[in-house]
């Protein structure tokens, strides 16, 4: 009887841990949207916030990009050491304070700088997202369910994406009355930064979802490390003809998505004469879709490859895709109207939603566990400076180069996305080589 009894209570706590594992998930998922939404808020206003505060095209990619990555890029390994050694669940939380506020922040920016430094501050605070997701889901899922997990938590990337678009272009004409009632009161307020100040609202949500989140138990022995114990780099340095050309390739990969994201928004606006309210809701309506499902079936087939050939398995996924990611490149550069250039992105968004999904996974295959949120600070250093950043600014300041009636945004977005896709597949060839030689060792 008392062993009957025991398996019981065994079962019963196997049921609540699944259970709060299955939880923990559906709130990361959140927040990644919500941190997603204050991070593409901006790409639905490029031509209100270039009038009002007399931007370029090249300056509002850096806005986009730039900003945020630089902030993100510096704070990222002190926050990925916190992540290692500290309580995860708080540290996200101030994090998600930080970057609220600093979103909400960017509606009273009346210049450049203001608005940049705005940025930099949702860069900082959400420099957390990804390390701490990360690290939690590897402790709360095992490795053969890692990848689903993973996979859901990333689809909130591409909710956050695209839902900030449709949603804000469903509700700009209430916010377009609120900002002429305001103005009729006499307190003249445009309708991007009353968005902007809506950001707050979204953030709280999220952290009052973190009290209900608990802290599982690590795979190793934080409360050991030492105050100061920057492990994780030197266990990177250790592996650096590894990791350099898996966080390259991925990092050009990621350049090609948020190029897209940036900017197909603007090439349906000036090229097919779509309103800003109906190119959020379409684009929007697609990215959101599209990129929810790539991602959790990245995750999905990640995993299925991860049993059948390890590490490497789950790479060569990515690979895969960027033949797929290559022809929609060349679909919009070449489209002759607004039904191709959506066709084109669909599937290019599909490629590539499942390729950045396996290479923020596959850092739980290479990294030591004690070492996950640095590393994954590390790689997120590459994919913004080089993806993040990259990708908005330089497809602007190509089009402020190069730009003409005979060689539209479009085309320069679709060329040069595949010359980047074409360095991807070299680095990625490397990379699956170390990965083999490193099994084999």
């Amino acid at each position: 009887m008392e062993s009957i009894e025991n398996a019981n209570r065994a079962l019963s706590a196997a049921g609540a841990t699944a259970s709060r594992a299955k939880f923990v998930v559906g709130a990361l998922f959140f927040i990644n949207m919500v941190g997603y939404l204050d991070r593409q808020i901006l790409t639905l206003f490029v031509q209100p916030i270039k009038h009002s505060l007399g931007l370029s095209d090249g300056q509002m990619g850096l806005m986009q990009g730039a900003a945020f990555v630089l902030a993100f890029t510096v704070a990222g390994p002190f926050i990925g050491r916190l992540v290692d050694q500290r309580n995860r669940r708080n540290v996200l939380a101030a994090c998600i304070a930080i970057w609220s506020l600093s979103a909400a922040a960017s509606g009273f920016a009346h210049n450049a700088t203001q608005l940049f430094i705005a940025r930099m501050g949702v860069g900082m605070g959400e420099a957390a997202l990804l390390p701490a997701a990360l690290s939690l889901i590897a402790d709360y899922f095992d490795a053969t369910r890692r990848g689903k997990a993973l996979g859901f938590f990333l689809t909130g990337v591409y909710a956050g994406a695209g839902l900030s678009l449709a949603i804000v272009g469903f509700a700009l004409p209430g916010m377009d009355g609120l900002a002429a009632r305001l103005a009729a009161a006499g307190l003249p307020i445009e309708t991007w930064r009353l968005v902007m100040f809506a950001m707050l609202l979204p953030g709280a949500l999220c952290c009052a979802l973190l009290v209900f989140v608990q802290e599982p138990p690590r795979a190793f022995a934080a409360s050991h490390a030492a105050p100061l114990d920057w492990s994780g780099l030197r266990d990177w340095v250790h592996g650096i003809a590894l990791y350099v050309p898996h966080h390259v390739s991925f990092a050009l990969i990621t350049f090609c998505s948020f190029a897209t994201t940036g900017w197909v928004p603007t090439v349906l606006i000036r090229e097919h004469g779509f309103a800003a309210r109906e190119a959020g809701m379409t684009y929007g309506c697609l990215l959101a879709v599209i990129g929810c499902a790539a991602a959790y079936l990245g995750g999905v087939i990640g995993d299925y490859r991860s049993r059948k050939a390890g590490g490497h398995g789950r790479v060569a996924v990515a690979a895969w895709c960027l033949p797929f990611a290559a022809a929609g490149f060349a679909t919009v550069a070449l489209a002759p109207n607004a039904g191709i250039v959506l066709a084109g992105t669909a599937l290019l968004s599909a490629a590539l939603g499942v390729a950045m999904v396996i290479g923020l996974l596959s850092i739980a295959d290479l990294a030591p566990a004690r070492s996950r949120g640095q590393i994954s600070s590390i790689y997120l250093i590459f994919t913004g400076l080089i993806g993040s950043a990259g990708g908005p600014a330089c497809i602007g300041y190509a089009n402020d180069l190069w730009g003409a009636p005979g060689r539209p945004l479009s085309l320069l977005l679709g060329l040069v996305c595949l010359a980047v896709l074409g360095a991807a597949a070299l680095l990625l060839w490397i990379c699956l080589g170390k990965i083999r030689a490193r099994t084999v060792r």
